[in-house]
């Protein structure tokens, strides 16, 4: 019984030593598994990247540029009565999509009102040279008489039928004029086409009355057929003076429906909202085109004499290249003039020990490389090549 109180007593001591005993050993063991900072250890080396490097060879790169483009006519030409009437006669020609031949004709108004007008010039015409006949009988016989009366006297005007006379005659002259006004009007009633010619739209029927200055239909102009290409600043600096520049103007369905041309304007000012300039390319034969048609065209640039053609995979952006220096990387910014299959061509620039074929993942300045010459890349063909930007 004394055992157990004493145990009673003391077991609190008894679990107090136990706990600082496990946490003292806790503290030697990790202790004793911690590192000696005062040892050495070897380092192990950095190993570096092996890169391949080309050497490019300077030549001269004549690229065609390549753009797209839409079938425009310079003008649109209204076709508009310029007499009133009713319409008698409408051509099968005069019909949208049909072909039109310079003076064709395509509608014909009633002429019955225009030649009774030139009719009623006609008689007017007639009664005021006959009244002009009378008059200047009248003034001979007048003047015979004064002569016989009054010999050293000169006749006045009004006996002599002067005013008279110059009055009928002005008549004769307005008549005449409005002869002619109404043979003209009386042409007018037939409509022909002023130019070889495509009808764009017409709605017009016999028996419908048409008025002066009222549309019945349009028509372009089969040689005023012209293709509008929109060209970005860096292809017009590929392309050089484009005025002149013979084109390739390729239709939809292959080589087969290729045409030749020429550029023969080039716009004032850049579109407000692409930005991008516009050259007017006259194609050889107009008469397959069709009016809004899309084509490719292809013009040949201006040579230029200091060209690299290194690989396209070792562009990194749009105009990025890095070349070994010294065994470290670093970057280059080019001019890219074109893209031949896998090869791009640039001007030449400063290529240090080397351009990087292909740059490793994680590329950046200054990162130490092991550099292997791959070939030198050569000018792979002296034709021209085409440029697509």
């Amino acid at each position: 019984m004394f055992m157990s109180q004493l145990i009673r007593r003391f077991a609190g001591t008894f679990q107090l030593l136990f706990v600082v005993s496990v946490v003292g050993a806790a503290i030697l063991l990790s202790v004793s598994l911690k590192p000696d900072k005062s040892a050495s250890y070897p380092t192990p080396a950095v190993q570096r990247p092996v890169v391949s490097v080309v050497e490019p060879v300077e030549s001269s790169y004549q690229p065609t540029v390549r753009l797209n483009g839409v079938v425009e006519s310079r003008t649109t030409t209204e076709v508009i009565p310029q007499v009133s009437g009713r319409v008698i006669e409408v051509s099968s020609k005069f019909r949208p999509g049909s072909r039109v031949a310079k003076g064709d004709v395509l509608l014909r108004i009633d002429p019955a009102d225009y030649r009774l007008a030139v009719e009623r010039t006609l008689a007017e015409i007639e009664a005021a040279r006959s009244e002009l006949a009378l008059l200047e009988a009248q003034a001979t016989a007048e003047k015979q008489v004064w002569n016989q009366q009054f010999p050293e006297r000169k006749i006045p005007d009004l006996i002599a039928r002067i005013p008279q006379i110059a009055a009928t005659k002005a008549r004769i002259q307005s008549a005449e004029a409005a002869r002619e006004t109404a043979e003209l009007s009386l042409q007018r009633t037939v409509i022909r086409a002023p130019f070889n010619a495509r009808v764009l739209d017409t709605r017009l029927a016999v028996g419908q009355v048409v008025s002066t200055g009222s549309m019945v239909g349009s028509m372009f102009a089969v040689d005023n057929l012209e293709i509008a290409v929109p060209v970005s600043l860096e292809e017009l600096a590929l392309i050089g003076d484009a005025i002149g520049q013979a084109a390739s103007i390729v239709r939809e369905g292959g080589s087969d429906n290729e045409l030749t041309g020429l550029v023969v304007r080039q716009a004032a000012a850049l579109n407000e909202q692409t930005r991008l300039g516009t050259l007017y390319v006259s194609a050889d034969a107009t008469e397959s085109l069709m009016l809004g048609e899309f084509v490719s065209v292809e013009i040949v640039g201006q040579d230029a004499p200091q060209t690299y053609r290194v690989p396209a995979a070792s562009l990194t952006s749009r105009d990025q290249v890095w070349v070994v220096n010294d065994g470290r990387l670093e970057e280059r910014r080019v001019e890219v003039l074109g893209i031949e299959d896998n090869v791009a061509v640039v001007r030449a620039f400063d290529t240090a020990g080397g351009i990087v074929a292909i740059p490793p993942a994680d590329v950046r300045a200054g990162l130490e490389v092991n550099a292997t010459l791959e070939r030198s890349l050569a000018s792979a063909g002296s034709g021209n090549t085409v440029a697509d930007k």
